[in-house]
């Protein structure tokens, strides 16, 4: 056994070991409090949950799937949880240095979110700037907003400035359009936000439609302060005749039906939702695009995934190991607000379900680990409807860590034929 490998069990022996003096703190009312919240999200409690005793070893490899011939897949790059409270310079580097690498090695994309008042994701409070940066750097890659909270803007606003972008990358702006999540972030919203946080759904749906109105060239009316209506046409034109829209989907079936209707494509994910929920919501989004005369060919699921390839197993699963209980932690604390059962559990608890959800997360519902390894999750995504994997690689990792996890990313790309390519195509 190498040093390396001694030293990777002996790290996996002492988190074992804390597991279980948590556990042995916890009454039986705090155990069925923990093992509810774990069912409800899908996570595999460790045995010690219902004994007590030490959680069994991790024993042998995880079965995989390898790459079919003919499966298709498409690659791009999302970034979401840069840290906004980063003092001094360059702290976009890694999102520039991994649009390059993007764009010389055959993605599809780049997503750059919205993000607003919380130090999570805090780097990214307009897609549409740092979107025109990327534009100037690269040539090939769509760039994307992963999403833009159409509620929070006038569609003036979001025609013109995505126009820009058009503009400046030659014709390779998209948008996901978001319906906006916390109510706090209403107050950016025009009018009064906090009424209109109950119907923001809606109002993503018309923005929509306005939007690409205007891109279109068609003058729409909106009201003046006074009430009456104005008739408005938006410059610069764009280079694109339609903005590509997805629409970021997550819980509710009925958003996947509308984007579908409306003939749009979706973003989503794999936090907070089964496979089997989301291959439910793929085929109704397809049925969607049928019955309101779309070509359900034409329709394209794209799902975020933590990534980061690399060239040993174990090796990556300690690298990633704090990172992303942090990320996981972060997530489930801003659904306290909402009621969640995270809310309701001790630290004892939330370690327990934490390190549950880590290793589920690392085994079967991320990109993480050898491209060999990461093929079996692919495969996965293939069989519900997936298109095309944006893989989130800004979860806290160094970024010379995220940087050479892309070469071994460009790897697992690289044995996927592209979307809509025919065998031989393949570059």
């Amino acid at each position: 056994m190498s040093d390396e490998q001694s030293r990777t069990n002996a790290d996996e022996s002492e988190v074992a070991r804390r597991l279980k003096e948590r556990l042995s703190s916890l009454s039986p009312e705090q155990r069925a409090v923990l093992e509810r919240s774990m069912r409800e999200r899908n996570v595999k409690a460790p045995s010690a949950v219902d004994s007590g005793a030490k959680a069994a070893p991790r024993s042998g490899a995880t079965p995989r799937r390898t790459r079919r011939p003919g499966s298709t897949m498409d690659f791009s790059l999302f970034f979401f949880s840069g840290d906004g409270t980063a003092k001094g310079p360059g702290k976009y580097q890694l999102l520039l240095d991994s649009a390059r690498h993007a764009d010389a090695n055959g993605f599809d994309g780049i997503w750059v979110p919205e993000r607003h008042f919380v130090d999570f994701g805090g780097l990214y409070p307009n897609p549409s700037l740092l979107a025109s940066a990327i534009a100037v750097l690269t040539e090939h890659i769509q760039i994307r907003a992963g999403s833009c909270v159409l509620p929070l803007h006038h569609p003036v606003r979001v025609a013109e400035e995505w126009a820009v972008v058009d503009n400046l990358s030659g014709g390779r702006a998209a948008i996901s359009a978001a319906s906006g999540w916390h109510p706090d972030d209403f107050l950016l919203a025009p009018g009064d936000g906090q009424q209109r946080y109950p119907r923001r759904k809606d109002e993503m749906f018309e923005s929509i439609d306005a939007v690409q109105r205007l891109w279109a060239g068609e003058s729409v009316e909106f009201p003046r302060a006074d009430g009456s209506a104005q008739s408005v046409r938006t410059l610069p034109r764009p280079l694109q005749p339609k903005l590509p829209v997805w629409v970021s989907a997550q819980g509710s079936v009925e958003t996947f039906v509308r984007a579908g209707e409306i003939g749009a494509y979706v973003l989503t994910g794999l936090v907070a939702q089964r496979p089997a929920d989301l291959k439910d919501k793929i085929v109704a989004y397809r049925e969607a695009l049928a019955k309101a005369g779309h070509d359900p060919a034409e329709g394209k699921v794209t799902a975020m995934v933590h990534t980061f390839v690399g060239s040993d197993d174990d090796e990556a699963r300690e690298t990633v190991r704090g990172p992303l209980t942090a990320y996981l932690k972060t997530f489930l604390e801003q659904q306290d607000s909402f009621g969640s059962e995270f809310s309701k559990l001790n630290d004892a608890e939330r370690d327990v379900m934490l390190n549950a959800t880590f290793e589920r997360y690392f085994d079967t519902l991320a990109l993480l680990g050898t491209p060999d390894k990461c093929e079996s999750l692919i495969e996965d995504l293939v069989d519900i409807g997936v298109d095309e994997v944006a893989c989130l690689v800004d979860f806290g990792l160094d970024p010379g860590q995220v940087l050479k996890g892309l070469d071994h990313l460009t790897e697992l790309k690289n044995r996927y034929r592209h979307r809509g390519e025919t065998e031989g195509e393949q570059s």
